[in-house]
């Protein structure tokens, strides 16, 4: 029980007192409700910060029938990727009153336990970024209406809100990058077993065709999304006897492990090898990597994502899926010698001009 000049401060009627509003109001502030002026949000938030009330969660979530909680669902083992879209969610649920929970997905993409969680109302819904093709628990679901947003994958021919980069439009991008600076002997170390490696590779390629430059098939490696896949990529395209001169990584993970087997090999990056990741997260920062990549707007994708699961929670189950796609940047750094970037690619692939 917390007192404020001597009087005990038990309920949310309570702080609708001291607060100057009517409780209704409290609850919606307490519930995350957007329906509040910010004044408003701020001054019964001041009266909650100062008195240290907690309202009685279990009673909440008997009433209203919502754990105010929302589950993420991120790879493993958890990497600087991982880590960026959970403290993004976090940023977006925290003014709502909303916590988070965290589940690491197995190497298949599932999370059986988050699945599980959905199910028996521990949490209100679920952000997902680990899907594949083939996921039947997932897709059944979805298709039963649980609160799932898609983040950074889709699922193909599954109805889902989906909150994804323009990755068509990003890997075309870098491809006009590198034929615009001379680089014909380009490689691709990817991965088609989930969304955005496909869809970089189609973009990738699309772009070539227009500069009638073939990707080889021996310079196409593909792994899964992590260090050790460029380490044996970078191993296996140095093996033929016409080298790359330019390697394109669907993803910053995989970026570092080429450049790593490059410098264990004493091949100079960019002298004789450019590289190129995907995806800008912070490491690509460190001057050992130094790294070209396409930046993904992983914050708008975390607001968004957060907004579109909101909704499905607070009554919308049926409405039609969103589906949003958020356009990357391409970050020029020392990997590809600091050598300027180009006009930019449109959604189509076409060059804008």
């Amino acid at each position: 029980m917390v007192e404020v000049n001597g009087k005990s401060v038990r309920t949310s009627r309570d702080i609708a007192k001291l607060s100057g509003v009517s409780q209704s109001t409290v609850s919606r502030v307490l519930s995350g409700h957007p329906n509040v002026s910010a004044k408003t949000r701020e001054a019964v938030t001041r009266v909650l910060d100062e008195t240290g009330f907690v309202p009685n969660a279990t009673a909440q979530a008997m009433r209203t029938h919502r754990t105010r909680t929302i589950g993420v669902v991120v790879g493993t083992p958890v990497n600087q990727y991982g880590l960026e879209v959970m403290g993004h969610v976090h940023e977006h649920i925290a003014p709502h009153r909303l916590q988070l929970s965290v589940w690491l997905a197995e190497e298949d993409g599932y999370a059986p336990d988050a699945l599980q969680a959905l199910r028996e109302r521990l949490v209100d819904g679920l952000i997902y970024t680990t899907a594949v093709d083939r996921m039947p628990k997932l897709e059944a679901a979805i298709d039963a209406g649980a609160p799932i947003v898609l983040m950074g994958r889709t699922i193909r021919g599954v109805g889902t809100d989906t909150v994804a980069g323009a990755n068509v439009q990003g890997g075309a991008r870098v491809a006009e990058y590198l034929m615009l600076n001379g680089r014909k002997k380009v490689a691709l170390v990817g991965g088609r077993a989930f969304s955005p490696g496909r869809e970089i590779e189609d973009g990738f390629r699309r772009q070539l065709k227009v500069h009638a430059v073939p990707l080889d098939d021996n310079r196409v490696v593909y792994g899964d999304l992590f260090y050790d896949s460029g380490e044996k990529a970078l191993e296996k395209l140095w093996e033929e006897d016409d080298k790359p001169d330019a390697i394109f990584c669907v993803n910053d993970l995989i970026a570092y492990g080429v450049l790593d087997a490059a410098r264990v090999r004493g091949i100079r990056v960019p002298e004789d090898l450019w590289v190129i990741g995907y995806n800008d997260i912070q490491m690509s920062t460190w001057a050992p990597y130094d790294l070209t990549t396409v930046r993904q707007p992983i914050g708008q994708m975390a607001d968004l994502c957060v907004r579109l699961l909101m909704k499905r929670i607070d009554g919308r189950p049926t409405a039609p899926p969103q589906r949003r796609r958020l356009e990357g940047k391409l970050i020029i750094r020392g990997s590809t010698g600091h050598a300027p970037a180009v006009p930019e690619v449109g959604e189509n692939g076409q060059l804008v001009r």
